[in-house]
């Protein structure tokens, strides 16, 4: 991801509306370039000023910035588990249903008609 790809991004990003690849390369860029870490900070900061103004909440940026990072490094984590967990579940189902046509050949023989 460059930066204009990243700077695309940001208000989706504030906004928490995340896709598994978009978010993985955002934050890779992040890590890596620090004028967009000052524009999501900046952004993020805007964002949840006037939302907290709206909701008539406790203005806290700072921490608020620092959940959001956390909150995407847990959605980021869930991510991968499911995915994970849905290879070795297919994985399983395979060899289930190949384990089963092999005693099922064992048995009968390959003689089906």
């Amino acid at each position: 991801m460059n930066c204009l790809e990243a700077r695309k991004y940001i208000y989706d990003f504030v906004q928490k509306n995340w896709e598994e690849e978009m978010v993985e390369d955002f934050l890779k860029h992040l890590h890596s370039c620090p004028e967009c870490q000052e524009e999501l900070r900046i952004t993020h900061m805007v964002y949840h000023g006037l939302r907290s103004l709206d909701d008539k909440e406790e203005l806290r940026i700072d921490g608020s910035y620092a959940e959001l990072q956390e909150e995407a490094g847990r959605f980021l984590f869930h991510c991968h588990f499911f995915s994970a967990f849905r290879i070795v579940s297919e994985t399983l189902v395979f060899w289930a249903v190949t384990f089963s046509l092999i005693c099922f050949i064992a048995k009968y023989g390959v003689y089906l008609t």
